[in-house]
């Protein structure tokens, strides 16, 4: 039964991503899974559970990678973050957050919760990083580490929509900018 709670996970989770979760309903997940929706249920008795579901499972994915940007440097650990964003933008994916953060105010609030927990998370561990590079000089920038994260989240999540909307590579550009501005210049 496990393997039917994954799937309907990772399909709850492209649907969020590609559709929003309002756009989706449980009759869409067992048409897809070829599963009767009773099944859904089963796993998830409300589609709020579902989406804590998800986000939950999106953050113990995100500390498994704490334990791998452990051997890696700074820099490193900053491209490997990056590269979570260029994974949803080459699957035509909103990245989840981004996905969920249009309609916070009309989500469950179990899932607002779990969001801000997620959001908090990830800025912790990206602000963690920089203030790190900063430190060991890998990094040079003049901005708090706390401010410069949010700006680099910000603007990684809103270049992957604007690609979806414009038809054009700005992650690209937004990546080098981003890369350029924390660059330590010895």
């Amino acid at each position: 039964m496990s393997g039917t709670r994954n799937q309907i996970l990772a399909l709850g989770e492209e649907f969020i991503r590609t559709r929003g979760f309002h756009a989706f309903s449980y009759k869409d997940i067992s048409q897809k899974l070829d599963i009767k929706n009773a099944a859904v249920h089963y796993h998830f008795p409300t589609k709020e559970d579902l989406g804590v579901a998800i986000i939950q499972e999106s953050i113990h994915l995100f500390e498994n990678k704490e334990e791998q940007w452990d051997q890696l440097t700074k820099k490193e650990q900053l491209l490997d973050f990056i590269d979570i964003y260029q994974k949803s933008k080459d699957k035509g994916w909103s990245c989840l957050m981004g996905a969920l953060s249009s309609s916070t105010d009309a989500l469950p609030a179990l899932m607002q919760e779990k969001l801000r927990d997620m959001a908090e998370y990830i800025l912790d561990r990206l602000t963690l990083t920089l203030k790190q590079g900063l430190q060991n000089g890998e990094f040079n920038f003049s901005e708090e580490p706390r401010a410069k994260a949010q700006l680099i989240i910000s603007s990684l999540l809103s270049s992957v929509l604007l690609d979806k909307v414009m038809k054009e590579d700005i992650f690209s550009s937004i990546v080098k900018t981003i890369v350029q501005s924390v660059e330590s210049h010895k």
